[in-house]
């Protein structure tokens, strides 16, 4: 009998610790929000735009573009307020090329797009070249 005694003695002994413990208040750790970016790069092809971030630090960002396809593009950024914003900057770019646009953003909404064709059936954006950037 004394056997059975002591796997049940012990079994209440770890439900007590068990029990204090997760009673006890828990230590918070307060650590500082994490790093935004303030650069990416953003993969053009036929018909999409790969931004490497989706959402990037106020300030100066570097875009590093790059033309995956085999047509020519080019990179539009525009915000905030996306579309309804103003162009930060643009660069053209032909199949296999790279290019940097530096601009300071101010936080809000951004659209990266190809503005080739823009206004037509067959512009770039229409076809999908679109892509969104949250700037906080």
């Amino acid at each position: 009998m004394r056997l059975a005694a002591k796997p049940i003695a012990l079994l209440a002994a770890i439900s007590a610790v068990l029990i204090t413990s997760s009673a006890a208040p828990a230590h918070r750790v307060h650590r500082p929000p994490p790093v935004l970016a303030t650069s990416l790069s953003v993969d053009e092809q036929e018909w999409s735009v790969i931004p490497s971030q989706t959402v990037v630090a106020a300030g100066v960002v570097t875009f590093h573009v790059y033309d995956r396809g085999q047509d020519p593009h080019d990179l539009t950024v525009r915000g905030p307020g996306g579309m309804r914003g103003r162009v930060r900057g643009m660069v053209k770019l032909v199949p296999g090329g790279s290019a940097t646009i530096v601009a300071h953003l101010r936080p809000g909404a951004y659209v990266l797009y190809c503005s080739m064709f823009m206004g037509t059936p067959q512009s770039h954006y229409a076809l999908g070249m679109h892509a969104s950037l949250k700037v906080s």
